[in-house]
């Protein structure tokens, strides 16, 4: 799920940082609804669900911690935001039960912006 622009950014930091991660992950839902009443057949259920989950980038798996990466070519706070959400729906997840870091990845960012990162406990990855 990441736009055109970001993918670049994206593989830069592989370049730079690739032998961090034991595995890596693209486009993973978190959230979502999966109806409780029965609508349609399976197909429809899973539907249903696939549009109301949330969409993380990448989660990256380290040896003694996950990522859950956003990557933006021009991010604001909504990225801060998106972290949030993303970070408190991973707890919710089944499957690596290691901490969760929200991780902004990004060319550069702004002074608020790493302000905001800061005091919610979450990173960013500067790619030059």
């Amino acid at each position: 799920h990441m736009l055109a622009e970001d993918i670049p950014i994206w593989n830069t930091l592989l370049d730079q940082y690739s032998s961090l991660f034991v595995r890596l992950f693209y486009d993973v839902r978190l959230g979502g609804i999966w109806p409780i009443e029965p609508i349609g057949n399976y197909k429809m259920q899973e539907m249903y669900y696939n549009v109301t989950a949330k969409r993380v980038a990448v989660v990256a798996e380290l040896t003694h911690e996950v990522w859950i990466v956003e990557v933006a070519h021009q991010p604001g706070l909504r990225a801060v935001g998106q972290l949030m959400s993303y970070v408190a729906l991973w707890y919710d997840h089944p499957g690596l039960s290691k901490p969760a870091i929200g991780v902004l990845v990004a060319r550069s960012i702004d002074s608020d912006l790493k302000r905001a990162l800061e005091i919610y406990g979450l990173r960013a990855r500067l790619i030059g």
